[in-house]
């Protein structure tokens, strides 16, 4: 499949070396450069990507600010001419290789594989215990053990935590991929759950404190140890 990647440098030309060399490659596809993270946030914002070769200096600014914030980022390799920054890079923990300038095919190479692993297991998408999630065009923080249940809402879907509800942009089917499955479950076409807040459960619904959510009958093979405690005592 082509791959997608975005650059992020204000020195065009060594975009477009980049560029060429991305193409010898083959499968590799540039959705656009940009010269500032002001653009880089709005083209993320706005496609699909599979990893980003972002510049550590551009004229206003530095690329480490985008490693700092909360954009949710597909893999990030860092491209530079300047190999005091690689430490930093690497001490935020967001990037998968540095690129000194200049490199070679072998070495570009290596860090799309790397970039690629990374989005085969997406952890870059979270942390230990807490998920970003986009809202429109801003990405909101979420404590695992803040999200009660999510719901299905169309293309999109309400995260209900302890006080507010939050409408995110990801289907709940990719929400089930992304959170991880020791806590959440999906035990309904369009409920997933965090097991740790049930309370009480029966053949057909689970409390999650005062909140019920349906078991679907597609779903009870899932909850089949938990329901087998009610058998030989249907009503």
């Amino acid at each position: 499949m082509i791959k997608q990647y975005l650059i992020v440098d204000d020195n065009v030309d060594d975009a477009r070396q980049l560029v060429s060399m991305l193409d010898a490659l083959g499968l590799y596809q540039c959705l656009g450069i940009v010269p500032t993270l002001e653009e880089a946030i709005e083209q993320i914002g706005s496609q699909i990507l599979d990893m980003i070769f972002l510049d550590i200096r551009l004229e206003h600014s530095s690329g480490l600010t985008l490693l700092k914030t909360n954009t949710q980022l597909p893999p990030v390799i860092m491209v530079s001419a300047y190999p005091e920054y690689a430490v930093d890079s690497y001490e935020i923990g967001r990037a998968v290789d540095f690129l000194l300038k200049p490199f070679t095919l072998e070495r570009l190479h290596m860090a799309i594989s790397r970039a690629l692993q990374r989005t085969r297991h997406p952890q870059h998408l979270i942390e230990t215990d807490v998920a970003y999630l986009k809202m429109g065009r801003k990405v909101q923080r979420f404590e695992y053990s803040s999200i009660f249940y999510v719901e299905a809402f169309g293309i999109y879907s309400k995260v209900f935590t302890g006080d507010s509800i939050y409408t995110v942009n990801e289907r709940i089917s990719t929400l089930e991929n992304l959170l991880p499955p020791r806590l959440f479950m999906r035990v309904h076409k369009s409920y997933l759950i965090n097991t740790s807040k049930i309370t009480s459960f029966d053949r057909s619904t689970i409390w999650l404190g005062r909140i019920q959510v349906p078991i679907g009958v597609s779903f009870r093979p899932r909850l089949e140890k938990l329901l087998g405690l009610f058998e030989g005592h249907d009503d």
